[in-house]
């Protein structure tokens, strides 16, 4: 965590709030990553990088949070690699972090081609697409981070230098669409495949998926929203960057992307939620909620509970209630925010957010 207030802290303070799930797992997280930045140091070579994702790469980490995990590699290919993914899984299951899913979307090894070059078409597959997507909007690098960098970097050229609107259009709003299209194409993708996932699975695990779907899937779509929109807002904004978007060249969009990417999801949603117009009542609404879910995720028991929960249970479930109480403040705080009271954030989701 950075030594300079957070976002979430300054809006907790402003509102007189105390989140304290929030703040547990923020600290459980800063823990969990100085343990791996340590078990890592000098065991990653150079032009790979091992990449996590989820609850450790948002800062939201629980007693019952998984690792998914890629060996990411850019550059020759060498046989030795499949010892450092071993490795890999090896040493995270000896720290005591859970094992990926059973995919094979994680825990393995990727090569950068496919996430740069593959955006779109048939080769683009939902593994490719997840990986990508959330190699910028949550995932976090241990080892050694130059080849993590270059690819990230890779990724955004790739959305940004292929968006011709954006670096040739004349619209009263600029916002990265390419990016924001496939966003959107992942977050209907992913509640598409929850339904697949729980005919394939038999309905094991289903409320865990669906209370992860009601509130921090749907964070992590939100914070994909918010980094194109504030491309727009920041560049607007008082003071601000009216030069950030300039035609034929992304590079200073690609930078300003590039350094919001260290934000993470909530850091992104309580910029939002602190945006002068936005009512004090939705700003508690949304975090309210958001940490009772950690605090949730964090009880051994509920989530045991969720985990072996079936889906004509969830009737007598008091765990299950509370999750369904917990989604739906969460998505009235997420109505409000960008139908309700900030007009320039409901504009662009008027103009953005279906057609």
């Amino acid at each position: 965590m950075s030594t300079a207030q957070s976002p979430i802290a300054a809006l907790e303070q402003s509102l007189g709030c105390e989140w304290n799930a929030i703040r547990k797992a923020r600290k459980t997280t800063a823990e969990k990553r100085a343990t791996l930045h340590e078990v890592f140091r000098a065991k990653i070579p150079r032009d790979t990088s091992a990449v996590l994702f989820g609850s450790i790469a948002r800062d939201e980490m629980t007693s019952g949070s998984d690792a998914d995990w890629i060996l990411l590699v850019d550059g020759q290919a060498f046989p030795e690699h499949e010892t450092q993914k071993r490795d890999i899984a090896r040493l995270l299951e000896e720290n005591k972090f859970g094992e990926p899913g059973s995919s094979g979307t994680f825990g393995c090894m990727v090569g950068s081609h496919s996430l740069v070059h593959e955006i779109g078409g048939e080769d683009d597959t939902n593994s490719n697409t997840t990986r990508r997507l959330l190699l910028l909007l949550e995932s976090f690098a241990v080892g050694d981070h130059e080849a993590y960098a270059r690819v990230r970097r890779q990724v955004l050229n790739r959305y940004l230098q292929d968006d011709r609107g954006l670096l040739y259009g004349s619209g009263k709003f600029r916002v990265p669409r390419f990016l924001l299209n496939d966003l959107t194409r992942y977050w209907r993708t992913i509640t598409v495949d929850f339904v697949y996932k729980q005919r394939r699975g038999a309905g094991k695990k289903w409320a865990l998926r669906n209370a992860k779907l009601r509130i921090s899937r749907k964070l992590v779509f939100t914070s994909g929203l918010l980094r194109c929109f504030f491309c727009h807002l920041d560049q607007n904004a008082a003071g601000g960057r009216e030069d950030l978007i300039t035609k034929h060249d992304p590079t200073r969009l690609i930078s300003y992307m590039e350094s919001e990417l260290s934000a993470t999801p909530l850091e992104l949603l309580a910029r939002a939620a602190a945006r002068p117009d936005v009512r004090r009542e939705t700003a508690r609404e949304l975090f309210d909620n958001y940490d009772g879910f950690l605090a949730l995720l964090d009880n051994e028991e509920y989530r045991e509970e969720l985990s072996n929960l079936l889906p004509d249970q969830v009737g007598t479930s008091n765990v299950w209630r509370q999750v369904r109480e917990l989604g739906k403040g969460f998505q009235s705080g997420l109505t409000s925010l960008f139908y309700g009271e900030d007009k320039e954030l409901n504009a662009l989701i008027v103009e953005y957010g279906v057609f």
